[in-house]
């Protein structure tokens, strides 16, 4: 299963062959600059998972089994850092 992203315009969105999703374009640019190959569920979570104020985004690291939160960009993310992050969101399912 492939993950294409097409840009028309301001519109940014990922296609995993069957569905298409929309997904933050700097959470996006910041991932691939970074080198993070993407499953196609990942970049749907991560897209997910940015809120605007620290306290969203500590409420959402409860609900995955780690504390905290870390800035990326002007959001907000999950846990304490994204290493552990993608830890808590793989054993989510």
């Amino acid at each position: 299963m492939g993950l294409t992203l097409l840009l028309w315009g301001d519109s940014k969105l990922v296609s995993t062959s069957s569905s298409w999703y929309s997904v933050n374009p700097f959470a996006l640019a910041l991932l691939f600059s970074a080198g993070v190959a993407l499953a196609p569920g990942a970049a749907r979570a991560q897209a997910n998972d940015m809120f605007l104020s620290k306290a969203a985004a500590e409420k959402r690291a409860k609900e995955l089994k780690c504390s905290g939160a870390f800035a990326m960009g002007k959001d907000w993310m999950p846990c304490q850092n994204f290493d552990v992050y993608e830890k808590a969101v793989s054993k989510e399912k």
